[in-house]
């Protein structure tokens, strides 16, 4: 049980490595207040040698504030959708001037390669061991009402029906790319679409004529953030387009459109996340629920880690909380 984050704090050409147990769920809280009250934060956090990383599997989000070349990466499993996102990196840019906020594509290897350290110290067993054979199951359609967790397929093959375009169901990005060019024949034809009422969580495009294959994600895809070529697609041309799916409508040429939603209820939702994520202390909550637990145990066996422990709440400045909520007050005007 847990939420279990890393923190890099950088300052003054060095860096130090931090924990909690339960903040990668809140880590768009913790940043909203800007770079001070950020900092603070992550410094309050348990200290933790420097090769004593999480690894990809156990890391739910992470941030690194680099206070030397005013630098934000961060990247955690917990946005909800594309307005959520949309609606933090609007306010960041409000309450972060002059620093450049940038999401982890490549979770936490992107760490690792910014502080220098070897990616092996945050890749899971899985990245050693020999890969699976690819998945060929045919994807099933997104359910109508779930389209904000689908994702969106384009196939150019050169035939008289142009480009066609699928809203299918699937783990994430990488478990498209992990298919290879089979993925064509996976798509059902009862996914086929020409619109998505929102912007789902991602997508790929396959031009079989140019062998060329693109895809973008709102989450993040490991080693294929930074790759030139996938190794399920040898002789294709790869193409990562981060978060920017208009790219994908412009290479469905029409096929396919994206229904961007207003940005306006996103200012409530990053409010209500304060609350909950920022005002309350998850390391209270569970010693209450275990108290709870612990007395209903009749056999005693009831045992705790020390590593719940782990998460220290702190609060901002109330001029960094006036900031926010004018960039909040702004946002919902929208």
């Amino acid at each position: 049980m847990g939420a279990r984050a890393n923190y890099v704090l950088v300052r003054d050409g060095d860096w130090r490595l931090h924990y909690s147990h339960w903040g990668a769920s809140g880590i768009d809280a913790q940043l909203l207040d800007g770079p001070g009250s950020a900092g603070r934060f992550i410094a309050a956090q348990r200290e933790v040698p420097r090769d004593d990383w999480l690894d990809e599997r156990w890391c739910e989000g992470a941030a690194l504030v680099d206070h030397d070349a005013r630098e934000l990466l961060f990247f955690t499993w917990h946005l909800e959708d594309w307005v959520h996102r949309r609606a933090l990196f609007t306010v960041l840019g409000r309450t972060w001037p002059g620093w450049r906020v940038r999401w982890a594509y490549g979770g936490l290897e992107d760490f690792a390669a910014y502080v220098g350290v070897d990616a092996a110290l945050v890749r899971s067993d899985r990245a050693t061991t020999a890969p699976e054979p690819p998945e060929t199951s045919e994807l099933q359609p997104i359910e109508p009402g779930s389209e904000e967790v689908a994702l969106a397929v384009t196939v150019a093959d050169g035939g008289g029906d142009g480009v066609r375009a699928y809203a299918v169901f699937a783990d994430d990005l990488e478990d498209l790319l992990d298919r290879g060019p089979e993925l064509a024949g996976q798509l059902s034809p009862a996914a086929l679409t020409d619109r998505i009422p929102t912007i789902p969580q991602g997508g790929v495009h396959l031009d079989s004529v140019h062998r060329r294959v693109c895809g973008w994600t709102l989450e993040h895809v490991a080693g294929a953030a930074r790759a030139t070529a996938l190794p399920r697609w040898p002789g294709w041309e790869w193409t990562f387009w981060a978060d920017r799916y208009e790219e994908h409508e412009r290479a469905a040429a029409g096929a396919l459109r994206f229904d961007r939603p207003a940005l306006g209820p996103g200012a409530a939702l990053l409010a209500e996340r304060l609350e909950q994520y920022g005002e309350r202390d998850p390391v209270a909550d569970f010693a209450r629920v275990t108290q709870r637990l612990a007395e209903e145990d009749e056999r005693g066996t009831l045992e705790v880690s020390p590593w719940t422990q782990a998460h220290t709440r702190t609060s901002p400045l109330p001029e960094e909380r006036a900031r926010l909520r004018a960039a909040l007050a702004d946002l919902a005007a929208r």
